[in-house]
């Protein structure tokens, strides 16, 4: 019988969250090396059990188990801090080599060290974010910011081993032993992913697929487009018009007339595909910062792995994926005189490598992984 990985987080399986997405692929090529990988996420479905062992599924071939999503003080003071429950699953597996710990929270994490360490169990985090509470309460921003420091800067340094999705968090933690960068990955083969669309050649047609918030700059997108001399279609999935103007008031009489700017609100990720497969291009922009550097988006492995290519601004590691006329369109700044001259003289046609993100393509990063942590 194999042995088993457990990867842990606050990921929504099967497919409700990007985060989601990225643990299965990593799970499936951790599979594909020959062991047993079984999940444990956090539900936001109210009927979930709080006794682990009732909540068992399967997804794509993998156990899963699920902690109740945190409502109230109470049950976020034990989210972060109790172990219990994914001890439970733990051990009711067979020899598990590893646990996998996704952007996981800072006390709970110390306790797993712990625990893992008292039980010959090798101890890993799939880190892909630097979190900011920027534009949060006092309160939550010192709670939040206070989790983060101690696990990025702390934590993560006590760990076995490292899977960050950046070379910024890899050079971060350059002194550690076992640090794998591994980006957001994609398994080409399901059929979700074959595009058979034929794109506009007159109208550009644009997509924005995520939810924005105040992360990706989705106003200075409009304010370009409110500019631009050309057909155009934005289409909008993942927000409504009304949550777009609670972070964005000024806008409310700019767009109120605009019909080629259509917001379709949260859709299923299946659904989102196909507005992404039928666009000229996808897009998003994002303030080029900490958060944005550690970070890596999902957005640009989605489209590119449909065949369409992306305008976006520098951060992260996009250079090496976006070139001149491959891939997409890099601006040099999220500027809205720039951005509107681009988008006004853009190709609607790009040519587009779908395979840079499949999973079976970094097999061997995987095998770095379990070959570093005998």
């Amino acid at each position: 019988m194999s042995k088993t990985i457990v990867y842990i987080g606050g990921f929504e399986l099967p497919d409700k969250n990007a985060a989601a997405h990225r643990v299965i692929n990593n799970g499936k090529a951790f599979r594909d090396l020959g062991y047993n990988v079984v999940f444990i996420d956090a539900s936001k479905d109210k009927s979930t059990s709080k006794n682990i062992m009732n909540t068992k599924k399967e997804y794509f071939g993998f156990d899963t188990y699920s902690v109740p999503y945190p409502d109230g003080a109470k049950a976020w003071l034990c989210y972060l801090t109790d172990i219990k429950s994914f001890v439970k699953v733990i051990e009711k597996q067979h020899e598990v080599c590893m646990v996998v710990l996704y952007n996981f929270q800072a006390v709970a994490m110390r306790k797993m060290i712990n625990y893992c360490k008292r039980n010959g169990i090798k101890c890993c985090a799939d880190v892909t974010e630097w979190r900011s509470a920027k534009g949060e309460g006092i309160v939550y921003r010192i709670l939040k910011d206070s989790d983060t420091w101690y696990r990025m800067k702390i934590l993560h340094k006590k760990l076995d081993a490292l899977i960050v999705i950046s070379s910024y968090l890899k050079k971060y933690y350059k002194n550690q032993s076992l640090v794998v960068q591994i980006p957001t990955l994609i398994d080409k083969s399901e059929d979700k992913w074959r595009n058979t669309y034929e794109r506009s050649e007159e109208t550009l047609f644009l997509v924005y697929a995520g939810n924005p918030g105040l992360k990706d700059r989705l106003d200075i997108l409009i304010s370009a487009l409110l500019k631009v001399d050309r057909a155009y279609v934005l289409d909008i999935v993942g927000v409504t018009k009304d949550q777009f103007l609670h972070y964005f008031p000024s806008f409310k009489d700019k767009i109120k007339k605009i019909d080629n700017i259509v917001f379709h609100g949260r859709v299923s990720h299946q659904k989102a595909l196909e507005y992404v497969k039928k666009a000229n291009y996808s897009c998003f922009f994002r303030e080029n910062d900490r958060v944005s550097n550690a970070g890596f988006p999902t957005k640009l492995a989605e489209a590119l792995t449909c065949g369409t290519p992306v305008i976006t601004n520098e951060t992260s590691d996009l250079r090496l994926y976006i070139h001149d006329r491959e891939n997409g369109v890099l601006v040099s700044n999220i500027d809205v005189d720039d951005l509107s001259c681009t988008l006004n003289k853009i190709d609607n046609r790009l040519n587009v490598d779908t395979g840079l993100f499949d999973y079976h393509g970094y097999i061997d990063q995987f095998m770095k992984i379990m070959a570093g942590i005998k």
